[in-house]
């Protein structure tokens, strides 16, 4: 009889057995290194090597926001209370910028990618998971400007940042379901991607990213909050603004539209494959 190996009671030869938590730990480390690597791909396909074109990443939201702002002021828009419009503005429609751009982006994801699936290691939902990180790493980065430097010029700071956490990612997650469910229905009818482009701009009145529920009627609001998104932005402006702006929200009620979204997204991408080309 041989003496075991290293002491794992296997004969020589054997590799040794690991448990089912570190083979677990290490698919997560690789699809880790995968998402990082597809996120680093989708920043220089989309903007270059440039500086300009990674700054741009960071001003496209910013600039847009301070257009909107802008043009709120001109036409003596309320609905801000105690508020500067500008940072109002910024804090409802930078969010709004992303969610958009992850849902629109979605439709062409699986096509401008198909190359890499000849990648064992590469999977559909890390593609779509890198695409979305960068998305809300930008409009992050922006928040996050804006709020230092409201708080370098004035004596304004965010409420809580446990509650402006909590919103946006899970902004990203019910956004990173809808990307899912619409890359994997644009996988199998073309004609969706048309179709979600005009209707995220036709939500933008029902989102509640430009106004605050507190300034609508009470009719008016509760018909909004059954809109998971109208819930996500109120959340948004309860962490940065508080009592300035009472907000109204149901956390649970979001959680639950997250989990349902992300849950249907991951089985229509599974179900999508065996259909694509390769």
């Amino acid at each position: 009889m041989s003496a075991a190996a290293g002491g794992s009671g296997l004969p020589e030869g054997f590799p040794e057995r690991r448990s089912e938590f570190s083979r677990t730990i290490e698919g997560f480390r690789v699809q880790g290194r995968v998402i990082h690597a597809l996120l680093l791909r989708e920043l220089q396909t989309r903007f270059g090597r440039g500086q300009l074109g990674f700054l741009w990443l960071f001003l496209e939201p910013l600039l847009l926001s301070v257009g909107i702002s802008v043009f709120k002021l001109l036409i003596g828009g309320g609905g801000t209370g105690p508020v500067p419009p500008f940072l109002f503005v910024v804090v409802g429609y930078a969010p709004y910028f992303a969610f958009r751009a992850i849902v629109n982006r979605a439709g062409t994801a699986f096509q401008a990618n198909m190359t890499l699936m000849y990648h064992r290691q590469v999977r559909l939902l890390d593609i779509m998971i890198a695409r979305n990180l960068l998305e809300m790493g930008a409009v992050t980065c922006v928040l996050v400007l804006v709020v230092v430097g409201t708080s370098w010029f004035s004596a304004f700071t965010p409420f809580s940042i446990p509650v402006l956490v909590e919103a946006m990612i899970l902004m990203f997650a019910f956004a990173n379901g809808l990307g899912l469910l619409v890359a994997a229905g644009a996988a199998r009818w073309e004609i969706l991607d048309k179709i979600v482009h005009p209707l995220t701009y036709l939500s933008l009145p029902f989102s509640g990213c430009m106004f605050a529920l507190h300034f609508m009627p009470p009719s008016w609001r509760e018909a909004l909050l059954w809109n998971p998104q109208a819930n996500l932005h109120e959340m948004v402006r309860d962490g940065m603004f508080g009592d300035m702006i009472p907000a109204y929200y149901d956390t649970t009620y979001v959680v639950i539209w997250v989990v349902m979204v992300n849950l249907l997204g991951i089985a229509a991408v599974r179900a999508v494959r065996a259909k694509l080309e390769f």
